[in-house]
């Protein structure tokens, strides 16, 4: 009877590790980690292979500045394209994820040296900024991002400056 307890006592304790472990894990399940690593694969090398595992076909993008939804595939890579024409050595890492059901909060670093033709001429600088994204997924694919940056902190690298309105001139008030 005693050899008996402490075989059941003994199961008892494999099976609660077993199950405290399995409801303590944390993170972003590791499919959908591979999408995001693949996701961002695709913005450092330019190479597309089995993009349409990773996204679905009607992506939506919407980045600031101005938050205008940009649809699909072929526009996400035309727009990848482009950037790296720009910044040859265009690098996104990931610096942290938060997952959470069907989506993934995440901080991002930028680095590229514009050297490439593209909206504004070449400087030759670099850029090295951070950024988040929020991507949702669904059937285990990014169906969409929503994406912040500090576009003036970029500009700002590349050489651009602010020049404050002068005197007496009218400015248009932001409500």
């Amino acid at each position: 009877m005693e050899k008996l307890k402490k075989i059941i006592a003994t199961l008892a304790l494999v099976v609660f590790v077993i199950l405290a472990a399995g409801c303590g894990k944390k993170g972003i399940p590791d499919n959908l980690r591979e999408k995001v690593d693949m996701y961002f694969e695709f913005w450092n090398t330019g190479q597309f292979e089995n993009i349409e595992s990773v996204m679905t076909r009607d992506f939506t993008r919407t980045e600031s500045p101005h938050f205008e939804p940009r649809t699909g595939i072929e526009y996400f890579k035309k727009l990848v394209a482009n950037t790296r024409v720009t910044y040859p050595d265009f690098r996104l890492t990931i610096e942290e994820i938060i997952y959470e059901k069907n989506k993934a909060a995440i901080i991002w670093r930028v680095t590229g040296t514009q050297n490439g033709p593209g909206e504004i001429p070449p400087t030759g600088r670099t850029i090295n900024s951070k950024g988040m994204s929020v991507m949702y997924f669904i059937d285990g694919k990014i169906s969409e991002e929503w994406l912040s940056n500090n576009n003036l902190l970029l500009l700002m690298q590349l050489g651009y400056t602010l020049t404050p309105p002068t005197s007496g001139t009218e400015t248009e008030q932001i409500p």
